[in-house]
């Protein structure tokens, strides 16, 4: 009876930050994320301000999850651009991450808060990291297979490293960037297209 008990309480506690979640992202998109007020959010969902900064600390976290959520789109378009064991070679493959990445975003139909995810992904909230981001090691295993058919220069960095090294290029790079798609896609692209070229083995 006690198991049962809990499981209820940690059944109730998930519905509760999935509903803090939505909510919170929804505000997000009225009013943006410096205009919403957690005391709102946190009315519409029946609960006390305390209860969302229970499940998260700031703002921010909201934000920052939203990323993770969106990670896994992310990482199906990019299977989808560039597959396991596909095409080779790694211009077609830092092609496609830039495509999969302005992909994502044109799906989430939000500027306002891509932008705010791509500050807290180059500065993480307190308490959260990008080291075991799963787009990262996404990314990660598709340069070491690059590495093993001899697409990167001798001397490169480790796949791991290289990978936060790109992403961190690619969040500055669309955090600079207008709006407007079609420039954040070609922007991206040439900021991929260079680390293409730089990592290439010598002719």
């Amino acid at each position: 009876r006690r198991g049962v008990a809990a499981s209820r309480r940690e059944a109730q506690r998930r519905d509760t930050r999935e509903q803090l979640y939505a909510l919170a992202i929804a505000e997000f998109r009225r009013v943006g994320t410096q205009n919403a007020r957690v005391h709102d959010i946190a009315r519409a969902a029946g609960v006390v301000p305390g209860t969302f900064y229970f499940h998260f600390p700031t703002k921010d976290h909201v934000v920052f999850e939203m990323w993770l959520r969106n990670a896994q789109r992310f990482i199906e378009r990019l299977d989808a651009l560039a597959p396991a064991g596909g095409e080779p070679g790694l211009a077609h493959f830092l092609r496609a991450v830039a495509d999969a990445m302005i992909d994502v975003e044109e799906e989430l139909a939000a500027p306002d808060l891509v932008r705010d995810s791509l500050g807290l992904l180059l500065r993480p909230p307190d308490g959260t990291s990008l080291d075991d981001d799963p787009i990262g090691r996404t990314i990660a295993g598709h340069l070491a297979a690059a590495a093993a058919r001899g697409e990167l220069r001798a001397g490169a960095l480790p796949p791991d490293e290289l990978a936060q090294i790109l992403l961190t290029s690619a969040f500055g790079a669309l955090a600079a960037a207008p709006d407007d798609p079609a420039e954040r896609r070609r922007r991206l692209r040439r900021t991929l297209d260079f680390f293409a070229e730089a990592l290439a083995p010598a002719r």
